[in-house]
């Protein structure tokens, strides 16, 4: 029998292959951010570079064509529009547009210092404060500066992006002057406007397909001839020593599965011998057997009160080799008969009756509920043999307890034949060896209880040549009950 796994090679293999990749990737990461330091973020928003310049130059458009009393609902509209706050500044930290925001004086520092580089007016620095102001035609041809810089801080907002831009007219008396455009967000990689997430995770798809494509052959391969060779060791455990794995493998598991082909060919071998010395011997020893008890009793006609005992003793022991020797025989017979057995279409009902007839005892109730008309593949004369030989386990323990039950059912083409009694069971620990063959209980050793612990071994050895298989369990409160499982027809 082949117990479920609760967790599956194949799973745990693609799990490692997958955690192979996530480890990469967070050394991938933490390798990049070593390198990069502070500038981390600038590189993750590498890809939010345009999309930051055309907000800002939508913006500035926006402001110009507008009333400056509308600047701040020009604002708000496109900070609610991208999930961020925009706000506009001068050159010097002066607010002047959009949500008042508590700057980072790190950011400060910045806008109020030069950026290095020269501007397209006059030569001059486009940040930081200045006299000269850009003309109208600088206006009317209008694009805003590359971003300046990235802060953090501890505040509500902890991400900063500040743009160069230009501040339209508020007034026909007024010039438009130098600003800065302040974007403000409480996160970087979560908000879209700055980081879009999707490709990163079409990019880690990609990579644990990838990982999937290489590692399924290999992880397939070797489930594969594992699940193979389980279920080759799973049939040579129930006795299938011509079970063979098909061996195409060069590596280990290839030498495993040849080693196990060997192994079930050297049990074949030695269990064949052995069945085949159980009955040479078993058939031999009947002859000589049957002239002791018929020398036995000659002497016990002849012999005197005195010694009438010791040959009622000596008839009884005789007799009881004379039992065992049958069973050896019967049970040789029937491992011999496995493969070589014409299987065809039974009665369940007539074998069952059949069982009942020549296992009955007066005092015993025996009762039974198997459909006249239910046919099982299998052969009358081993079928027979198995349940007398269960119902006689039965009548003998628990005859005297309550009725034996025994009853048939159809379940997804095959039957289910079940003798069942409210006998003392069998220990926990002895349901997987009651079936072995000469295993017998403690309380079944004495010669007037017990037997030579052949009986279930035969009824093991009968279902399996009819194809079936066999199993038992306690019931509860007490009880036990034999499953006889045949193929239907």
């Amino acid at each position: 029998m082949i117990e479920k796994t609760s967790f599956r090679l194949t799973t745990k293999i693609l799990l490692l292959a997958l955690g192979n990749v996530a480890v990469l990737g967070i050394l991938f990461l933490a390798f990049v951010r070593l390198q990069l330091g502070q500038d981390l973020e600038s590189f993750l928003m590498t890809t939010a570079r345009e999309r930051i310049l055309s907000e800002s130059r939508s913006i500035a458009l926006e402001m110009r064509d507008s009333e400056a009393s509308t600047w701040d609902q020009v604002l708000a509209d496109h900070s609610s529009a991208h999930g961020v706050t925009f706000a506009l500044y001068r050159g010097d930290g002066a607010w002047v547009a959009g949500e008042k925001l508590k700057l980072p004086e790190e950011l400060k520092e910045r806008m109020a210092s030069p950026p290095g580089g020269r501007g397209r007016e006059g030569g001059r620095s486009w940040g930081g404060p200045s006299r000269e102001m850009p003309s109208a035609r600088a206006m009317a041809n209008f694009s805003p500066g590359p971003l300046l810089h990235i802060a953090t801080s501890d505040s509500a907002y902890n991400y900063w992006v500040t743009m160069r831009t230009f501040i339209p007219a508020a007034g026909p008396e007024e010039r438009p002057s130098r600003g800065m455009l302040v974007i403000a967000s409480p996160n970087l990689l979560t908000n879209p406007f700055f980081f879009q997430l999707t490709p990163w995770i079409l990019i880690g798809l990609v990579a644990m397909g990838v990982s999937i494509l290489c590692w399924l052959p290999l992880v397939r391969g070797l489930t594969g001839s594992i699940t193979q060779m389980t279920h080759a060791t799973a049939k040579i455990a129930e006795g299938a020593f011509d079970t063979q794995v098909t061996v195409k493998r060069q590596d280990e598991l290839g030498l495993l599965g040849a080693s196990i082909n060997r192994m079930a060919a050297r049990l074949g071998a030695f269990t064949h011998g052995q069945k085949r010395f159980l009955g040479d011997v078993a058939h031999e020893l009947r002859s000589p057997l049957g002239r002791m008890q018929l020398a036995l009793g000659i002497l016990d006609r002849k012999v005197d009160e005195s010694g009438a005992a010791y040959v009622k003793d000596l008839a009884d022991d005789v007799r009881v080799m004379a039992s065992l020797t049958d069973g050896l025989l019967e049970f040789a017979k029937a491992e011999m008969r496995q493969g070589a057995v014409e299987l065809g279409p039974v009665n369940l009902a007539e074998v069952v009756w059949r069982a009942v007839k020549a296992e009955s005892r007066n005092g015993v109730q025996l009762e039974v509920e198997v459909d006249p008309l239910l046919m099982v593949n299998g052969e009358a004369e081993c079928l027979f043999r198995a349940v007398a030989n269960v119902l006689r386990n039965s009548v003998r323990y628990a005859g005297e307890q309550g009725p034996i039950v025994v009853a048939a059912g159809r379940i997804r083409g095959e039957v289910n034949l079940t003798v069942s009694d409210a006998g003392p069971g069998v220990p926990n620990d002895a349901v997987d060896q009651i079936f072995a063959p000469f295993y017998r209980l403690e309380y079944a050793r004495d010669r007037e209880s017990g037997g030579a612990g052949l009986g279930l071994a035969i009824v093991k050895s009968c279902v399996e040549v009819c194809g079936g298989r066999v199993s038992c369990r306690n019931l509860e409160p007490q009880g036990l009950e034999v499953s006889m499982v045949l193929a239907a027809t």
